[in-house]
């Protein structure tokens, strides 16, 4: 695309100008240019964001009376403002909207400009709200005098005077229509700064082009000793890199892609060859591997230099979910469905990191400059992109948690249910109950264990009868009941006790139970796989029977499946020892080792399964949420 001599070539009249396209076609790239070459000549004003913030934004550079700012600006020179993403326009309520084109309105001035950049799918919408011949529709009140953008379009007027009398004459060997004292000479548009062809004063103004329709801008040709080149600066730039036969392929395989992926694929390759230092068969492996495996190496490497992948993958997706749907998610809204500080206690600072980090790779931005109070994916392309990577790379469990806060973030966003579920976070997060009960229970474990062991057993003295082990002592039984506390310690503690309501405390007095039955599995040594097994279920059941009616389908469903499993399971267990009892009073050696073997494997299955951060991440969100 070229702008020829001047986008804006009129000195008495504002004219507006569309720019539109694909996303990732090149429309932001074209501004960047047009500012760098008409920076000096224009005094350019560019807004690109959360439009919510546009008047704050006019207010902040010429202060609460705009009319005469501008109006002193456009006397030194013309004056254009730059309205990029403008589809973000039509996210906002119809009073934002309101509030926004009367400001647009105040711009509409002589000697100023206005360039809109939106995606091709909005320019429908944008057409049936903005007149681009007149921004100051009829009607609207306003102190601007309604002179419009562009008015009214008709041919260059030859600029001599000719007799009234003449309607048709020859100029020049044309054939020409008066206008007034003047004569229509060819098809080139102009401008008409009055609507009456009987005024004494017509200016004639080249009008310039109003819509800019933009595709692959990248396909720039170069000029070479004043010639026009055979291929464009990309491709001639991709052959230089890789060799006339990988870079000719490498641009053509790309050619028809959105900008900002050509970008990403290209630096890409050149990155594995200058720094990872690929050789030319492992170059020509990558060039030619379908996209979405480039993209996908592409978001690996830039989440793992991040050096949190987990925390990282899910901010990004939160942020690439909001922009799909059109929502400006805050920072402390991305805390709030983040949850750092559940893995770690430095977790808010970690947090921190991450987005700075992402900001930095130019993954994520500022949603308003020079504020951190909200970011936003790069680009659009950026977040569909990454949308589809975690549809295979995501943990399933933590994608449908951080669906759920986008599901209810767009129900339900009302300030009072989300202070109240922050403040209810952090109130339980800095309790200690769950923690403390297993202490004092662990503690009590193991000195039973060593009275048991080195001063009185009564299992092996007055209860021989109901001993099935016989002599066979072993301190399996107590360190498996210490680990399964464990378990269903980091269980309540990251997950049941961000539970809102009446069986909050409910929960806290079961868990005293669940921890008094640990403590039972320990003194009732022989049998500890039955006790062990009744804990495991009324632990699960709880969990399983622990969201109503009021949670998300989504909730329900993923707590209850995981709790009815670990509930069977454990009946299974419990079952299974009171049915060797019933049928053999006494267990030989091999079946007491195959029970211990089954209950350690059930307990590394459970913390290799469930203590991840994925899964803890997915569990507390279940818990948590709660439709209002």
């Amino acid at each position: 695309m070229c702008f020829c001599n001047s986008p804006f070539p009129q000195k008495s009249v504002k004219q507006a100008l569309c720019l539109t396209g694909p996303s990732g076609c090149g429309k932001s790239t074209i501004l960047h240019f047009f500012k760098q070459r008409y920076g000096e000549r224009y005094s350019i004003y560019d807004f690109s964001g959360n439009y919510r913030v546009f008047s704050g934004y006019m207010t902040s550079l010429f202060g609460e009376n705009i009319d005469v700012k501008i109006g002193e600006l456009t006397h030194k020179s013309k004056v254009v403002f730059i309205l990029d993403q403008f589809e973000r326009f039509f996210f906002l309520k119809q009073e934002e909207r309101d509030g926004i084109r009367k400001m647009i309105r105040s711009l509409c001035r002589e000697n100023t400009g206005v360039i809109v950049s939106l995606r091709e799918e909005y320019l429908a919408d944008f057409l049936k709200q903005f007149d681009m011949n007149d921004l100051l529709a009829p009607g609207d009140e306003t102190n601007v005098i309604p002179r419009g953008i562009l008015r009214e379009m008709v041919s260059i007027i030859e600029n001599r005077p000719v007799t009234r009398s003449a309607s048709v004459s020859v100029v020049r060997g044309r054939r020409s229509i008066m206008y007034g004292d003047c004569l229509i000479k060819n098809n080139a548009a102009v401008h008409l700064d009055t609507a009456d062809p009987g005024s004494s004063r017509i200016v004639m103004e080249e009008m310039g082009a109003t819509l800019l329709y933009c595709r692959n801008q990248n396909e720039m040709r170069a000029q070479l000793g004043g010639e026009t080149a055979g291929a464009s600066v990309m491709e001639t730039k991709c052959v230089r890199l890789f060799g006339r036969e990988d870079g000719e392929f490498l641009f053509r395989k790309h050619a028809d892609e959105p900008l900002i992926e050509q970008q990403i694929i290209f630096h890409m390759a050149e990155f594995n060859q200058r720094i990872l230092g690929f050789g030319a068969e492992e170059l020509r492996a990558f060039i030619r591997s379908d996209n979405n495996e480039l993209l996908g190496r592409y978001f690996d490497t830039q989440l793992a230099s991040c050096g949190n992948y987990f925390h990282a993958s899910r901010l990004l997706y939160l942020l690439s979910q909001a922009r799909v749907h059109h929502l400006s998610v805050s920072t402390k809204d991305v805390e709030n469905c983040l949850f750092p500080t559940l893995f770690d206690r430095a977790g808010h600072r970690q947090m921190w990191d991450d987005i700075r980090q992402l900001e930095t790779l130019q993954l994520i931005r500022k949603n308003t400059e020079n504020s951190d109070q909200e970011y936003e994916i790069a680009h659009d392309f950026i977040a569909s992109a990454f949308l589809d990577y975690c549809a295979t790379n995501m943990d399933r469990e933590t994608k449908n948690a951080l669906d759920l806060f986008i599901t209810e973030y767009m129900d339900v966003k009302r300030r009072a249910s989300s202070e109240e579920k922050i403040a209810h976070r952090v109130k339980v997060h800095g309790q200690r109950y769950y923690v403390l009960t297993t202490s004092v229970a662990v503690v009590a474990m193991i000195v039973t264990y060593l009275l048991q062991r080195f001063l009185y057993n009564p299992w092996t003295a007055a209860w021989q009868g109901f001993n099935p082990c016989g002599d066979f002592v072993s301190p399996f039984p107590a360190f498996i009941t210490v680990i399964s506390a464990v378990y269903l310690c980091m269980m309540y503690n990251s997950v049941v006790k961000y539970y809102r309501g009446r069986k909050a405390s409910m929960c806290r007095k079961l868990y005293l139970l669940l921890m008094g039955l640990a403590w039972a599995a320990v003194f009732a040594y022989p049998h500890f796989l039955l006790l062990d097994g009744v804990d495991l279920s009324i632990a699960a059941l709880n969990i399983a029977l622990l969201l109503d009616d009021n949670h998300p389908k989504m909730c329900r469903s993923g707590l209850s499946a995981y709790g009815t499993r670990s509930c069977m399971i454990g009946l299974v267990f419990a079952a299974a020892h009171v049915f060797f009892f019933l049928v053999n009073r006494r267990f030989d050696d091999y079946l007491i080792l195959t029970e211990y073997i089954m209950f350690t494997v059930l307990v590394a299955y459970a913390f290799a399964a469930h203590m991840t951060q994925e899964f803890l991440f997915a569990r507390m969100t279940d818990a948590a949420s709660e439709e209002f």
